[in-house]
């Protein structure tokens, strides 16, 4: 699927809420810091286990993390510090929602599961990351964020039991694209 596609779609679609959050006054940073607040919603949810309300966070968490872009640049105010910060934001809100799916498994094998997950989403941005510090592109790979989220979403619509499988694709798709990209870098010899 293509992800960059459905993105840009995305913004068309959404296109009225922005429009609509340009009248409040406030800053592209507040949808990017209501993104971290939905996520501790979010992780509540799980940890309690009611994983189709945590879906419903996961969609308006990610339609924060969606639309502050867009403010900004409707706004003319897009900066690397709103870059960063958005960057910064995304890591924290994929940990708190890890953490309290970390917390629903905790007695169970899922919960080393799910803490795989959490390594491989990391793995999988601090190669980018860091490919590009090295002045490399390195957006090879698949299960990036917005994969990630999906499979989340999707995940908790069946409920705890078949989540369990969603995390197993998360687990092995994250670790695979981190492994790949390093091997995508050696290759570039850089």
């Amino acid at each position: 699927m293509d992800y960059t596609k459905l993105k840009s779609d995305a913004r068309v679609l959404l296109r009225p809420i922005v429009n609509l959050y340009l009248k409040t006054g406030l800053s592209p940073n507040f949808l990017t810091l209501s993104s971290l607040g939905l996520s501790l919603i979010t992780a509540y949810l799980y940890k309690i286990g009611q994983f189709r309300y945590a879906a419903l966070m996961l969609i308006f968490s990610g339609l924060c993390d969606t639309l502050d872009g867009d403010v900004a640049r409707r706004l003319h105010k897009v900066s690397k510090f709103g870059a960063f910060l958005d960057s910064v934001v995304d890591r924290y809100t994929e940990s708190i929602i890890f953490f309290g799916i970390l917390l629903y498994y905790i007695k169970t094998y899922v919960f080393i599961l799910a803490f795989f997950c959490l390594i491989g989403s990391f793995m999988v941005s601090y190669t980018r990351a860091r490919a590009e510090g090295l002045g490399e592109d390195c957006k090879v790979g698949i299960c990036q964020r917005t994969e990630r989220f999906t499979l989340l979403l999707i995940g908790s619509l069946f409920g705890p039991h078949i989540f369990v499988y969603f995390l197993w694709a998360i687990m092995i798709l994250t670790n695979f694209t981190a492994v790949y990209r390093i091997y995508y870098v050696w290759k570039r010899k850089i």
